[in-house]
């Protein structure tokens, strides 16, 4: 003999509990057919990490705001250097830039320093030697 399923009012809960014990408390309607919510599905793991890092990357793109090329200006002389370390630094500090971005454009400002420290001491250097030959 069989039993009959017994129907009942009570809405359909998920299995899962959260990390402090108690049940989860997500609607029935987002009940997956596994009798778990998205977030407690043992076989979505992966799932909720790749929306997590979705996630994460557009929320870091909204709130982004980059730098403001005019603000920046030219990248002519040493002084300009520090002016776009000091922006830079300060954007990744106030969340503007990510690390990253801060990283990319300070490396890059690093290089252009270096060049333009050689071509300064290039030109002194053909300077002395021009002096040196014209006493002669």
């Amino acid at each position: 003999m069989t039993e009959a399923a017994t129907v009942t009012d009570e809405p359909r809960r998920c299995l899962g509990t959260n990390q402090d014990g108690t049940p989860c408390g997500t609607g029935s309607e987002l009940i997956m057919p596994s009798g778990y919510c998205f977030a407690h599905d043992p076989h979505r793991a992966l799932d909720r990490r790749t929306a997590g890092t979705l996630g994460g990357i557009k929320s870091g793109a909204t709130k982004r705001k980059g730098l403001d090329p005019d603000q920046l200006g030219a990248l002519e002389t040493a002084a300009d250097a520090v002016r776009w370390t000091v922006l830079v630094a300060r954007s990744v500090a106030t969340g503007a830039l990510s690390a990253e971005q801060g990283r990319t454009v300070l490396a890059a400002v690093t290089e252009w320093r270096k060049a333009y420290e050689a071509g300064e001491l290039e030109e002194k250097l053909a300077a002395w030697e021009a002096a040196q030959q014209g006493g002669h």
